[in-house]
């Protein structure tokens, strides 16, 4: 079927310096890792939609050659966008150029399948969808997976993928290879738990409303960190759990994995505000483990409306413990999303709410994004409650892209949430806090002052690559 795997990553596609085109994508590390135990050469080659063309086929064909391969798997990971294996692009044109000379098995990955028309122009072998990574591994052990985990499409390509929220995977952290062509400033993405127990109403995640969760070991998280430190000087994670303070056995579990190490690491992450208001002890162990970047899903502090979405928030508490946040870990980047256009909020407290929240500065960030609605063919397993069932929220759904679908609602509609969203955007960054996550605000804290550019990060590590070979 195959003797070699060259695994691209085709997630990145902008040239600012931020979180989606500097930190290395998760998938890609793991399927190394699973083809390397198998003794299967392979090879992670990021950033593929800035390599020539020209230069990328070189890369790949020298290093079938020097691995004598000659029947290469190429997967492809691209997330939630399929655009680099578009015609013309430098993906596209490099793999139609390495077919020439090597027999090439395509494989597409990611949240959301390539559409039927890009397949028209380079058609993959398989499509793994979502999460699915446990579907691969049974594709390339040769054993086909049961009929109900893929369908096919019109271009009789098959698509594979679970479709329940049954969690059957264990979390990722990766173990790091020299093939990455990691250094000092990377931040390295890993997992503590896979499924989330709670089921908010506008969220999307896939393995929300999980009975059943999978979590890490920390003798993985600790080897992986302190390898990361002793051999590359990396010292930044980013913990992606949706929720990761959920249960406080995870943080007991990266309290335990990051005490034995010989630094203190820096963690950025996702963290439920409401919990961390019913559990403010919580607070000691995160700032003793180094989770010091935090994006908070607070999405809104109207009472009625927090209620519909399943949290619950009470505005005045909440202010009162962003305040001891605030004062106690200075230290910390805090951060927020706040939906713009949840039913029952209105205009005037969205704006009344931001104000405050910026004249006490009491986040270091705040990310209006207006609520988005969704109703993308296939992808009907990880709808939110509000694009499965908007009626039943007020919600009436007129037309649009089915990536972002035009609703409206008693308070508001999309076009007037969108436009209030860069209103305050505006007001937010007038009054002195910034729009960064703490993704983007520890890139930026590690280019501090040195001029670097993403097109120069990305260079860089294409250099480093070509050098490998």
């Amino acid at each position: 079927m195959f003797d070699g795997a060259i695994i691209l990553d085709c997630t990145n596609n902008s040239t600012m310096l931020g979180r989606t085109n500097t930190i290395k994508p998760l998938a890609p590390f793991w399927l190394h890792h699973q083809f390397n135990i198998r003794s299967i050469p392979s090879t992670v080659i990021n950033y593929a939609d800035f390599w020539d063309a020209e230069v990328l086929c070189k890369f790949m064909a020298d290093w079938c050659s020097k691995h004598s391969i000659k029947r290469v798997m190429i997967c492809a990971s691209i997330m939630f966008n399929d655009s680099q294996l578009h015609n013309g692009r430098p993906v596209n044109t490099a793999i139609k150029l390495l077919k020439k000379n090597i027999d090439v098995t395509l494989i597409i990955g990611g949240a959301i399948p390539p559409a039927d028309s890009t397949l028209i122009d380079l058609k993959p072998d398989g499509v793994f969808k979502a999460r699915s990574l446990h579907l691969f591994l049974q594709y390339i052990l040769d054993k086909a997976p049961v009929n109900n985990f893929f369908v096919k499409n019109k271009f009789d390509c098959s698509i594979y993928h679970n479709p329940t929220n049954v969690v059957v995977e264990d979390p990722i952290v990766p173990v790091l290879y020299d093939d990455f062509c990691l250094d000092h400033n990377d931040i390295i993405h890993f997992e503590t738990r896979l499924g989330c127990k709670f089921n908010c109403t506008f969220c999307s995640h896939e393995f929300r409303n999980a009975k059943k969760v999978n979590d890490s070991e920390a003798e993985k998280i600790f080897t992986m960190m302190d390898s990361a430190y002793t051999r590359y000087g990396i010292k930044n994670f980013s913990c992606v759990d949706d929720t990761f303070n959920e249960d406080v056995a995870k943080l007991h579990n990266l309290l335990a994995a990051t005490s034995e190490l010989n630094y203190k690491p820096y963690i950025v992450g996702y963290q439920r505000f409401d919990l961390l208001m019913a559990k403010p002890e919580h607070l000691e162990i995160l700032d003793e483990i180094g989770f010091h970047g935090h994006y908070y899903g607070i999405e809104t502090l109207h009472r009625e409306a927090s209620k519909l979405i399943r949290k619950g928030i009470h505005k005045d508490q909440a202010l009162n413990f962003m305040r001891t946040i605030r004062d106690k870990y200075p230290h910390w980047h805090t951060s927020s999303g706040y939906i713009v256009g949840v039913p029952l909020e209105t205009k005037e407290h969205i704006i009344e709410t931001i104000s405050q929240l910026c004249d006490e500065k009491l986040l270091k960030a705040i990310l209006p994004s207006p609520l988005g609605l969704y109703n993308i063919p296939g992808n009907e397993y990880n709808f939110s409650d509000f694009s499965k069932n908007p009626k039943k929220y007020g919600i009436t759904v007129l037309d649009g892209n089915p990536i972002s679908l035009n609703w409206t609602h008693d308070q508001m509609h999309s076009k007037g949430a969108r436009v209030l969203s860069k209103r305050l955007a505006i007001t937010i960054k007038n009054k002195g806090l910034s729009s960064f996550d703490p993704w983007e605000h520890k890139i930026r804290q590690l280019y501090e002052n040195s001029n670097v550019t993403a097109d120069m990060v990305i260079s860089s590590y294409i250099q480093k690559k070509q050098n490998l070979v």
